[in-house]
């Protein structure tokens, strides 16, 4: 059986739970259960009609214990999602995803991509339909995503389907010009920047649409792409069968698998290594992809990998010269883009694997024996009220300096202030969402997810390294009395896809308040040849 089925049999339950199935309701075809059925929220999230497509697969690809497959009721749904998209576009094309009148890019460029793909796949033939397709189009091509590329790099896929049935020039023109553009931003060490940094998750995503444009155009210009983002992210593919985590700019734990399964059929060995290791404990609990919550197993988890075992099913002659992954063997490599450093140790008796995120302030996560081992996350210092100062922000004014097997980091802490919501905030943002529109998006992104308010309070880490541990000196310096505690892996920069547990959250080593100081010196030394082994000497 492929390792594709049983994560794709035990999540479709789920998925059709959030949709309305009830062909007389006013909102049949919505798969936002917190709208049609909790009645918790007072619009529909159109990000999540991507549902659709799900279904539409479900009812298209035959595969082992597919129930869903040629029945009426899997069509009527996916066909009843496609409508309900239209009815919910507004005037200019565009979607909303968190709030009204957002006129948001993320469910305008995926949900015209689920669509157009619906389209094709159940045939259906309504140029009313298309017509709305056209208008979406339209609204993406004048408007670009500039901080998170993955939804850009969406557009271009959504653009190419729309052009698979209109054949229309302009939509050819306007992907063009976005493709064009993409491509020169691709750091030349494979990533595609999220928020000013490079994210695994999220470039799974960028790796998943850009892999189906080719799928699509056979344009060959995104070949080389495809292959540099492969190279990178395999050294992020964890001994545990976890992936990403809190090193990367958004610290994404997930994994979208068709744009790996694209380049299996181009026979890639590193995308070959890649799904044979993360697939193989699909089907047990515990698998780190089971974490996923329920919004994102709607949104574009479940249908990619669907499009992924529709492809593996197209492999009559499945390639097993399978590459070593980076943590098969010993290697050390540093991304300095990136600020990425990657450390792996092999002997006979036990084996390494070590992640340094420096533009994080330095976190690190390190493996043992193929376990999640001690991990340091930095520090935090708590004001009070939802008001803390972290190191463990991305942040691109860290000076990072790597020489031979040392490793400085030096910056400031940055302050962040975690948001609650209120009914007078959402009041407030519904009035300034009704005259503004997506133009407060920005003011939104400034305040939750690109701070960039620094402390007075500065950090300077060391980390050295050999065979047999890993030595971190931090000294901590504040012009006033802090409390300094050890902060964990959540991170303190919002986002939607994050904070799905992990196996990090219990790795935390328990000695976590340092005390009240204006100056701390720490020493830490990670042994690499015990699990769950790490010595804290502070002074200060």
């Amino acid at each position: 059986m492929s390792g594709y089925i049983p994560f794709i049999m035990k999540s479709v339950p789920r998925v059709l739970t959030q949709v309305d199935r009830d062909k007389h309701s006013k909102t049949y075809g919505c798969c936002d259960r917190n709208f049609w059925h909790l009645k918790i929220r007072d619009f529909s999230s159109a990000i999540l009609q991507q549902t659709g497509l799900a279904i539409a697969l479900l009812d298209t690809v035959d595969f082992e214990g597919n129930i869903y497959y040629k029945r009426n009721a899997a069509e009527s749904w996916a066909k009843a999602t496609l409508y309900y998209w239209k009815k919910i576009q507004l005037r200019d094309g565009s979607y909303n995803e968190y709030y009204p009148n957002e006129h948001g890019f993320p469910p305008t460029a995926f949900s015209l991509f689920s669509s157009c793909e619906i389209y094709k796949r159940l045939q259906v033939y309504d140029q009313n339909l298309v017509e709305a397709m056209r208008k979406t189009g339209k609204y993406l091509i004048s408007h670009i995503e500039m901080k998170a590329y993955n939804q850009e790099i969406a557009s271009i896929t959504a653009l190419y389907s729309l052009y698979t049935i209109t054949n229309e020039k302009w939509v050819l023109e306007g992907l063009e010009n976005k493709l064009r553009r993409i491509l020169d931003l691709q750091s030349v060490e494979g990533w595609f920047p999220e928020y000013g940094g490079a994210d695994i998750g999220y470039l799974s995503v960028s790796l998943d649409m850009l892999a189906e444009y080719y799928w699509m155009s056979r344009d060959e210009r995104v070949l080389e792409p495809l292959n540099k983002i492969v190279e990178f992210i395999k050294y992020f593919i964890h001994p545990d069968i976890t992936v990403g985590g809190e090193y990367g700019s958004r610290n994404t734990t997930y994994f979208l698998p068709n744009g790996i399964e694209v380049m299996v059929h181009l026979g890639n060995k590193d995308a070959i290594a890649i799904k044979k290791f993360i697939l193989q404990k699909s089907n047990e609990p515990g698998y780190f992809m089971d974490a996923v919550d329920d919004r994102y197993y709607s949104h574009y988890l479940l249908h990619s990998f669907l499009r992924a075992l529709e492809k593996e099913k197209m492999n009559v002659k499945p390639d097993n010269n399978v590459g070593l992954l980076p943590f098969e063997s010993k290697e050390e490599k540093y991304f300095p883009e990136a600020g990425l450093f990657v450390l792996s140790r092999m002997s006979k008796e036990i084996s390494s694997y070590c992640i340094i995120g420096a533009k994080k302030g330095g976190v690190i996560r390190t493996f043992i024996n193929n376990q999640q081992s001690i991990s340091d996350f930095g520090y935090r210092v708590n004001y009070g009220e939802g008001n803390i100062a972290v190191t463990n922000w991305q942040d691109n004014e860290y000076s990072v300096k790597k020489n031979g097997n040392y490793l400085e980091i030096n910056g400031k802490f940055t302050k962040v202030s975690l948001k609650m919501p209120s009914p007078i905030l959402h009041l407030g943002l519904r009035v300034l969402s009704f005259v503004f529109g997506n133009k407060i998006i920005s003011m939104l992104k400034k305040k939750i997810i690109l701070v960039d308010k620094h402390t007075d309070i500065i950090i300077s880490r060391r980390i050295k390294w050999d065979d047999e541990k890993i030595i971190i000196d931090d000294e901590i310096t504040s012009p006033e009395l802090i409390e300094l505690e050890a902060a964990d892996n959540f991170s303190a920069r919002h986002v939607a896809s994050g904070k799905f547990y992990s196996i990090s959250d219990i790795s935390i080593h328990d000695e976590n308040n340092y005390g009240k100081n204006v100056l701390f010196q720490i020493h830490k030394e990670i042994k690499l040849d015990q699990i769950n082994i790490m010595s804290i000497e502070v002074k200060g």
